[in-house]
């Protein structure tokens, strides 16, 4: 008599599934589509969380999800870094990948506003946020999220992804709820995700100060690492809550090969993130200077 796997079945082994289609998101990002249903569970996962994704014949990496439907359609989006997501970018529709999790923790909203940064590829991290968040705000009244505002960063224009996306569901043409900023000014503001952060901070403060209203303001980000660091610096000084998705070198996705390990407090970003508090990152002396190689060997960012 054939015996039902366990929901945990997921994270013990890749499940074999082929590519039901592929779109450019921009001339370094792709995402795929697969259905991801090894078993006869609904399968759940939240924002934040990642799962890991196997190349057969190359590599198994760490992918945020970018949206998993009802019937589990499974999307995540690819920006080509290195071996694998080159190998991933190269496969076709009908070409089988392994996909084991999810893994890791998730973002929690807040009260007041949130203000959620996704920079390059970290806005396949936040999106489903953004989703979140949106739909908290309109339909969930215990939540108490006034306002949901977004900002992306890239390079230039060619490389964000998702703007078309966001636009419709921020319902904004404007800037008023949606900052596109790109370091080469082709699209946007001109200069670093990180100082359109602050400008909004600012101002939000500014307008609660100048309506005396309280409205708690929450940043949500993920992105370079080096940009994460500004953003954290930026909350912590300005007294908000802040969490971060960080990304790091994985081979397992649940504790056991240490390449994620936050010094010196022996935290891992698999198991004990990815998403981390600012208060908690101040402690740790190698965020947004050292992440580890392969063979564990720390390296400048």
């Amino acid at each position: 008599m054939p015996v039902t796997p366990h929901r945990d079945y997921r994270l013990n082994r890749p499940y074999q599934t082929p590519i039901l289609e592929i779109s450019d998101e921009s001339p370094r990002v792709k995402t795929f589509r697969v259905k991801y249903d090894p078993i006869p569970e609904p399968i759940q996962i939240k924002p934040g969380q990642f799962v890991m994704v196997w190349v057969p014949g190359i590599d198994e990496i760490p992918m945020s999800v970018v949206q998993i439907t009802e019937d589990g359609i499974l999307s995540i989006s690819v920006a080509i870094v290195g071996d694998a997501t080159r190998a991933l970018s190269q496969l076709l529709v009908g070409d089988n990948i392994g996909i084991r999790g999810p893994y890791g923790n998730w973002y929690e909203p807040r009260k007041g506003t949130a203000v959620i940064l996704g920079g390059g590829i970290g806005m396949a991290s936040v999106l489903p946020f953004v989703y979140e968040c949106k739909n908290l705000e309109k339909h969930d009244s215990d939540s108490q999220i006034d306002r949901v505002i977004c900002i992306e960063g890239a390079q230039s224009a060619s490389q964000l992804i998702y703007t078309e996306e966001l636009k419709q569901l921020l319902k904004s043409e404007s800037t008023e709820n949606l900052y596109l900023c790109t370091d080469d000014g082709s699209l946007g503001f001109k200069g670093f995700a990180t100082v359109k952060l602050e400008e909004i901070i600012q101002n939000l403060m500014q307008f609660s100060l100048d309506q005396s209203v309280s409205s708690p303001i929450t940043v949500y980000a993920c992105g370079p690492e080096i940009m994460l660091k500004k953003v954290v610096d930026i909350c912590l000084e300005h007294n908000i809550e802040v969490q971060i998705s960080l990304e790091r070198m994985m081979r397992c996705g649940f504790g056991l090969c240490g390449l994620c390990a936050l010094e010196p407090m022996g935290l891992l970003v698999c198991r004990d993130g990815p998403i981390f508090r600012g208060e908690t990152l101040v402690d740790c002396t190698d965020f947004g200077k050292f992440h580890r190689d392969l063979s564990g060997k720390p390296y400048s960012i």
